[in-house]
Protein backbone atom coordinates (compact mmCIF):
# COMPACT_ATOMS: atom_id res chain seq x y z
CA UNK A 1 0.00 0.00 0.00
CA UNK A 2 2.92 2.36 0.81
CA UNK A 3 4.31 2.13 -2.63
CA UNK A 4 1.13 3.07 -4.21
CA UNK A 5 0.92 5.71 -2.44
CA UNK A 6 4.35 7.23 -3.04
CA UNK A 7 4.14 6.15 -6.78
CA UNK A 8 1.05 8.68 -6.99
CA UNK A 9 2.86 11.26 -4.91
CA UNK A 10 5.78 10.99 -7.45
CA UNK A 11 3.27 11.22 -10.27
CA UNK A 12 1.43 14.31 -9.11
CA UNK A 13 5.29 15.88 -8.04
CA UNK A 14 6.53 15.70 -11.51
CA UNK A 15 3.45 15.90 -13.45
CA UNK A 16 1.79 19.20 -11.36
CA UNK A 17 1.83 21.40 -14.44
CA UNK A 18 0.19 19.34 -16.50
CA UNK A 19 -2.76 18.46 -14.21
CA UNK A 20 -3.06 21.99 -13.07
CA UNK A 21 -3.48 23.04 -16.78
CA UNK A 22 -5.73 20.49 -17.65
CA UNK A 23 -8.04 20.85 -14.52
CA UNK A 24 -7.28 24.56 -13.93
CA UNK A 25 -7.18 26.30 -17.34
CA UNK A 26 -9.55 24.05 -19.30
CA UNK A 27 -12.29 24.37 -16.36
CA UNK A 28 -11.50 28.74 -16.81
CA UNK A 29 -11.78 28.40 -20.49
CA UNK A 30 -15.06 26.14 -20.27
CA UNK A 31 -16.80 28.51 -18.35
CA UNK A 32 -15.74 31.14 -20.28
CA UNK A 33 -17.42 29.56 -22.98
CA UNK A 34 -20.37 28.79 -21.40
CA UNK A 35 -20.74 32.26 -20.70
CA UNK A 36 -20.71 33.66 -23.92
CA UNK A 37 -23.14 30.88 -25.19
CA UNK A 38 -20.17 28.73 -27.02
CA UNK A 39 -21.76 25.47 -25.74
CA UNK A 40 -25.54 26.16 -26.28
CA UNK A 41 -25.11 24.93 -30.00
CA UNK A 42 -22.04 22.30 -29.28
CA UNK A 43 -21.44 21.18 -26.11
CA UNK A 44 -18.76 18.85 -27.11
CA UNK A 45 -16.76 21.88 -27.56
CA UNK A 46 -16.11 21.53 -24.03
CA UNK A 47 -13.74 18.56 -24.74
CA UNK A 48 -11.68 20.98 -27.08
CA UNK A 49 -11.20 23.70 -24.03
CA UNK A 50 -9.86 20.46 -21.58
CA UNK A 51 -7.45 19.59 -24.45
CA UNK A 52 -6.21 22.68 -24.92
CA UNK A 53 -5.55 23.29 -21.07
CA UNK A 54 -3.83 19.82 -21.44
CA UNK A 55 -1.76 21.00 -23.94
CA UNK A 56 -0.79 24.57 -22.33
CA UNK A 57 -0.49 21.65 -18.88
CA UNK A 58 2.65 19.63 -21.43
CA UNK A 59 4.00 22.11 -22.97
CA UNK A 60 4.51 23.58 -19.40
CA UNK A 61 6.18 20.59 -18.38
CA UNK A 62 8.59 19.95 -21.06
CA UNK A 63 9.45 24.23 -21.37
CA UNK A 64 9.97 23.95 -17.37
CA UNK A 65 7.75 27.33 -16.77
CA UNK A 66 4.42 28.45 -18.37
CA UNK A 67 4.38 30.25 -21.62
CA UNK A 68 4.06 33.33 -20.84
CA UNK A 69 7.21 33.48 -18.24
CA UNK A 70 10.07 33.64 -20.23
CA UNK A 71 12.37 30.63 -19.94
CA UNK A 72 15.64 30.72 -19.05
Amino acid sequence: MKTIITVLINHIKSWNMVWFGLIFWGSVLNAFAAEFGLLANNPNLSYFFFLFGLILGLVAKFRGTWLWIPAE
